[in-house]
């Protein structure tokens, strides 16, 4: 089952530009990991320590196996940047009605 995660986190102060720049290389990395469907990173334009990034999957298991794969060494270098851990969700797509397209 297709699965979306999104974490929502702050960067400690003057950390911002380093944390984004490090989301975007994960965001790299996780392109070429099999069942990603791709990633957006987001910034907050009222709070720019603020950021969002969402992941999507194909399935929980490729996104079980790529996190494993990647190590603990590329998200503890965006860990030192956060002032506290990530809000992480994992979300699922809301099942459509079969006659959902006819409305």
């Amino acid at each position: 089952m297709e699965v979306v995660v999104h974490y929502a986190m702050t960067a400690r102060p003057d950390r911002g530009p380093e944390l984004g720049a490090l989301l975007l290389d994960l965001a790299g990395r996780l392109a070429t990991m099999p069942g990603c469907q791709g990633t957006r990173t987001l910034v907050d334009q009222a709070n720019p320590a603020t950021f969002v990034f969402i992941e999507f999957w194909a399935s929980a298991e490729s996104q079980a196996t790529a996190g494993a794969a990647l190590g603990k060494a590329v998200f503890g270098a965006i860990m030192q940047c956060l002032d506290g851990p990530p809000q992480m969700r994992k979300l699922s797509p809301v099942p459509q009605a079969p006659d959902a397209s006819a409305r």
